[in-house]
């Protein structure tokens, strides 16, 4: 059985909202300001404000009568926050997100997605320079330079949960960043009964990690190619099939892996019906049927709304100082864990002797609604603008 926390029969208010998200950032973060207007509480407001507003710290201190002016916010933080900081921010951010992880969790084994994130970058960028973050990509959003973090994101039915974010340096190897995500998880005692990467993961580097692993299990989609060889030459017969396949290297070599190879069909515009190949390395998961793997994978997709709700509380800045956008990316999923533990404090109803969560009564939008509010109840906003007399 699961371990339930008691329900309280508090109120969540937008008050309790901000102060609870505020009391984890001073927990785990190290921002101060000493000044007579700016405290280090107005710092972490304005930074929430913000984020939950996906907008610009300028904006926010502009909207806002008694909030300390945007120059002097921005000078703190680009004095804290350089980019020799940025993986001691990372770490703040794993412990804070760990912070907020029910002990329910490490129960029963859970099922981990990992994935890359990146969020778009429209300013220059120097390849030599040491403090360069922004890692290229295939064009997206009207740019193909991105700021990237890597997740490990626990698929349990609703809930989602960030395990562990790694920030990404245009320099690091894929294969060590899964090492770390995995040595993370394993440090927080979530029982893992499967790990799910996509296309990206499929590396002779990033197998050979995942094979590394003693009974570790794991599903990764194979990207096909080739005209006619290649793993594009597997797609044949009128069934799906387990078979072994051999994928060559020069730089890295040989490796050969157990493989699913999967036929679906999907239904086109026009009505017609279309089969579909799909190609899954598994490991150390034999006992599982074809058709299941398909529909186990799919499951991993939850990730994506995972980076869709990271949208939706991220601030924004035109500043070129990685440490700020990548505090920008932390903070973004940290509120989502926040976000998912204030339903297991304040929201949990009896219901036929168990306890169920009213989600659709505290979604998303409506705690970023309460955070603005608290903060905006505490400064005061501008309500009317006067015509200045000549």
């Amino acid at each position: 059985m699961p371990k339930i926390v008691i329900p309280q029969t508090d109120k969540l208010t937008d008050r309790k909202t901000l102060d609870f998200t505020i009391a984890v950032l001073e927990q785990y973060f190290d921002l101060s300001a000493e000044g007579y207007i700016c405290q280090t509480r107005d710092l972490y407001q304005i930074l929430v404000d913000a984020a939950v507003g996906q907008t610009y710290i300028e904006t926010v201190c502009n909207d806002l009568i008694g909030a300390p002016d945007s120059n002097t916010v921005r000078g703190y933080l680009k004095e804290q926050l350089t980019p020799d900081q940025i993986r001691a921010i990372q770490r703040r951010c794993n412990r804070a997100l760990a912070s907020q992880l029910p002990e329910w969790l490490r129960d029963h084994p859970k099922e981990v997605a990992i994935d890359l994130h990146d969020a778009p970058y429209y300013g220059k960028d120097d390849l030599d320079d040491k403090d360069c973050w922004v890692c290229r990509g295939e064009a997206r959003q009207g740019t193909t330079r991105f700021y990237r973090c890597a997740t490990a994101y626990i698929m349990h039915k609703d809930v989602r949960f960030t395990l562990a974010v790694i920030f990404v340096h245009p320099d690091d190897d894929l294969a060590k960043i899964v090492k770390q995500l995995i040595r993370r998880v394993k440090a927080l005692k979530i029982k893992v009964k499967c790990y799910y990467c996509d296309k990206g993961f499929c590396s002779i580097p990033v197998l050979r990690v995942l094979l590394a692993e003693p009974n570790l299990s794991a599903i990764v989609a194979v990207p096909i190619r080739g005209k006619k060889g290649g793993t594009r030459a597997l797609c044949h017969g009128r069934g799906s099939y387990r078979t072994n396949y051999t994928f060559r290297n020069p730089e890295f070599g040989e490796l050969t892996v157990p493989l699913a190879v999967v036929r679906t069909f999907r239904t086109r515009r026009d009505g017609t019906v279309q089969a579909v190949w799909l190609i899954y390395v598994v490991l150390n998961a034999k006992d599982v049927s074809l058709r299941k793997i398909r529909k186990l994978y799919r499951r991993r997709f939850g990730i994506e709304s995972s980076y869709r709700l990271l949208e939706q509380v991220r601030g924004r800045t035109t500043a070129r100082n990685p440490a700020l956008r990548f505090l920008w990316m932390g903070l973004a999923l940290l509120i989502g864990n926040i976000w998912i533990a204030l339903h297991w404090k304040y929201l949990l109803q009896r219901h036929r002797g168990r306890y169920r969560v009213l989600r659709k009564h505290f979604i998303l939008d409506r705690m970023a609604q309460f955070l603005r509010r608290a903060v905006e109840n505490i400064y005061g906003v501008i309500s009317s603008v006067e015509p200045i007399s000549p």
